[in-house]
């Protein structure tokens, strides 16, 4: 199996500002509502939800972090060499369509990884049947999200066999809450139960060698009774969060996206604008066109209906967003001409074009806006 860690096409005009303070700073503030002996893992797959994957991991390995989480083995294997001291914590099972060579990999390199069927633990053991290295294995127990994990009854066999396999090592039992972002939060609280009763079933609790864990992002801030051995952050580390207005942690968004003006035209009143002619100049008007589309994941739903800020203002969007470019109207703004850049998603959580803004814009949430920050834009570190 290749693993790609070479340089990829960038834009260099489109620019993804991280800034490293911030970052650092809400993960001392999450760690603050953490015990002491509580291990942080930083989930940044995703790209780190957006941000650069790898830019991510220096600025936070400067932090107290013992895990990075990642999505698969492709996002491991591509930041194995600038993790530092941290493990990698791969949270996609393992299954028995992986090639041999991935699994001797993580067994290699030390990665943490979920395997939650017999088939699998038996497909693991006969991939590393000839060597002297050892697979650090977390078992999935289902309490309630449907998705990747097994119920209980399994999850007993599935450690049982994990135990008596010479080239697997249990590492970690965990669960993923469906509810904890909500305000109501019965049903992760029944979760956390059926969690509970799991592991004292078992006696996982008293297992010092065995990492226990359960809170996302939404448990970690609302849920501390679920923090156990170690919380899996992901995005209230880049400074967002569900229900924001219950937040008892303070958080500074680490993230600003920005590309420059690179056309202006002038509209005569009555004049339309882009496909469709969804926009009528109701005045003689200035458009700027900004050089990203929804070719860089700006959303064709934000046509004639998000803004961009340039300095302290903000311009709307006219017309249709197209594939590599949009237009706003800059009619009111003062100093503006081509080179001058505007901010497509800002780092002040109260801006028009904020994260959360885009988000309810959208209809969807702070992750996907995140983790839709185009691949190709230059990511700088401040």
């Amino acid at each position: 199996m290749q693993f790609q860690t070479s340089n990829q096409f960038i834009r260099n005009d489109q620019k993804v500002h991280i800034y490293s303070k911030a970052l650092l700073s809400n993960l001392a503030s999450l760690k603050n509502l953490c015990r002491p002996e509580t291990k942080f893992c930083a989930v940044i797959k995703a790209n780190g939800y957006g941000h650069g994957i790898r830019e991510i991991v220096e600025i936070l390995k400067k932090g107290q972090v013992d895990f990075f989480a990642v999505a698969n083995v492709y996002e491991a294997a591509f930041i194995a060499d600038v993790v530092g001291q941290a493990k990698i914590l791969i949270l996609e099972p393992i299954h028995t369509a992986y090639s041999s060579d991935a699994v001797q990999l993580c067994a290699k390199k030390g990665f943490h990884c979920a395997v939650v069927d017999i088939e699998a633990l038996q497909f693991v053991q006969d991939c590393l049947a000839n060597s002297s290295d050892v697979l650090n294995v977390h078992i999935k127990v289902e309490t309630g999200m449907g998705r990747c994990g097994v119920d209980a009854e399994k999850a007993a066999e599935l450690i049982k066999k994990t135990r008596s396999f010479p080239n697997l090592r249990l590492a970690g039992v965990y669960t993923h809450f469906s509810t904890a972002a909500e305000k109501d939060l019965i049903f992760a609280e029944q979760q956390l139960e059926k969690f509970k009763k799991f592991l004292s079933g078992q006696s996982l609790l008293a297992c010092k060698d065995i990492i226990i864990h359960a809170a996302n992002s939404a448990a970690m801030l609302n849920m501390p009774q679920a923090h156990f051995d170690m919380v899996r952050c992901g995005i209230a580390m880049f400074g967002w969060a569900e229900h924001r207005d219950i937040l008892n942690v303070k958080l500074t968004p680490a993230m600003k996206f920005e590309a420059p003006i690179v056309q202006i035209n002038h509209y005569k009143k009555g004049q339309t604008v882009g496909y469709g002619r969804t926009f009528t100049a109701w005045r003689d008007t200035i458009g700027a066109i900004v050089p990203v589309g929804y070719a860089d994941n700006y959303w064709r739903l934000y046509s004639n209906n998000a803004v961009m800020k340039i300095g302290d203002n903000f311009a709307q969007v006219i017309g249709r967003v197209s594939m590599d470019k949009t237009i706003i109207d800059v009619t009111d703004i003062p100093d503006v001409k081509i080179g001058r850049y505007v901010t497509i998603i800002d780092n002040d959580p109260q801006s028009l074009c904020s994260v959360y803004k885009l988000a309810e814009m959208a209809d969807t949430i702070c992750h996907e806006v995140l983790t839709s920050l185009p691949s190709r834009a230059l990511r700088i570190i401040h």
